[in-house]
């Protein structure tokens, strides 16, 4: 476990949860995960779901769907925000979920949320909840210092207010969503594209990681 539980980090997100759901470079990807979803789901599960922003938008993939999150907030939001037929919110930590459940899902979905937990221990986990067929989908902040990496960084630095004009009007977030970002980001630490392949290979055995534009990856792994 890293420091997902850790109440200073479950109060930041408390926090947050306060915040509108708001164009970012997570939605950007979102369509990207949601092409990979696999044909006739029953069941998804979407971990670290917050405000349930995404989750909302995988209802109409499965008959069920379940949004995991460790903040009250977070949940209290969803339910508020977020809600639809076939959805459920839960408050509670995943390891726990994911070693209790009997359930098995079709797909298991995850955004900005692997790093605050212990990514090999929870990959592993989703393994043994997928249904046969079934799909692992995440996305996650990099730490990529590697020269090729740093090349793409600045260019998606250099981009970045575009991005935002274009996607939201202004060119940057709020005063009030950088404040509480940047508190939120002392807790944070991240993977290389290395280390993720490394452990996806470990928990996952053949799965697809991969370094995008925007600060992030993405992991992509199906069940035979």
């Amino acid at each position: 476990m890293k420091n997902g539980t850790d109440k200073n980090v479950v109060e930041q997100f408390n926090r947050i949860a306060n915040l509108p759901d708001l164009w970012d470079f997570n939605q950007h990807y979102q369509k990207s995960l949601l092409k990979l979803i696999p044909n006739g789901c029953r069941s998804i599960l979407d971990v670290g779901c917050g405000t349930g922003e995404l989750t909302k938008k995988l209802a109409p993939f499965a008959s069920e769907v379940i949004g995991l999150d460790v903040a009250e907030n977070m949940i209290s939001e969803a339910k508020k925000r977020n809600s639809a037929d076939g959805i459920t919110y839960l408050l509670e930590p995943v390891e726990k979920y994911l070693e209790e459940t009997g359930k098995e899902f079709d797909c298991i979905i995850s955004i900005a949320a692997l790093h605050h937990m212990d990514e090999e221990r929870v990959l592993s986990l989703m393994k043994k909840r997928l249904a046969p067929g079934g799909q692992i989908l995440a996305l996650d902040l990099v730490d990529d210092k590697t020269l090729p990496g740093l090349i793409v960084t600045l260019g998606a630095a250099v981009l970045t207010p575009f991005m935002f004009l274009a996607h939201s009007g202004k060119m940057s977030k709020s005063p009030q969503e950088k404040e509480a970002w940047n508190e939120h980001a002392k807790y944070d630490t991240y993977l290389t594209v290395g280390k993720a392949k490394a452990i996806a290979r470990r928990a996952l055995g053949k799965a697809q990681v991969k370094r995008l534009m925007f600060f992030r990856y993405m992991l992509a792994y199906k069940r035979d």
